[in-house]
């Protein structure tokens, strides 16, 4: 009978053993799906902001390409930009002829089309 009592013995301890294994595993299921998800949740918010650098690298591109015209139209400004006129000082000279008339209205209508097309390519922008 002891023979007997030591088998009973033994499965149960090997009993034990095996619903301590079992709970385990439940366990490690359990930890691995939490994981998954995590892993789901982190490969989302990558290709979101994979997304994100995408579009901020694009527009950073297009604000150097719009920088780089408005560089250039700056530099094709005609001389007379470059070097501001006292207005005032043609204006209010006394001795006026119509060379003086004439050069004046011709400026400013160089800086009115200047201004003009400086506006129209800035109305294009938005």
């Amino acid at each position: 009978m002891s023979n007997t009592s030591s088998v009973f013995s033994r499965m149960d301890s090997f009993e034990e053993k095996l619903y301590s294994l079992i709970e385990r595993v439940n366990a490690d299921r359990q930890r691995i799906q939490e994981l998954e998800q995590t892993i789901s949740v982190l490969q989302k918010d990558k290709e979101e902001l994979i997304k994100e650098k995408t579009n901020l690298t694009n527009d950073f591109t297009k604000q150097q390409n719009q920088l780089k015209q408005l560089e250039k139209m700056a530099n094709n400004l005609p001389k007379e930009f470059s070097k501001p006129t006292n207005i005032h000082k043609i204006v209010n000279n006394k001795h006026n002829d119509a060379a003086t008339a004439a050069e004046l209205k011709q400026k400013l209508t160089a800086y009115i089309e200047e201004l003009d097309r400086c506006i129209a390519y800035l109305s294009d922008l938005s």
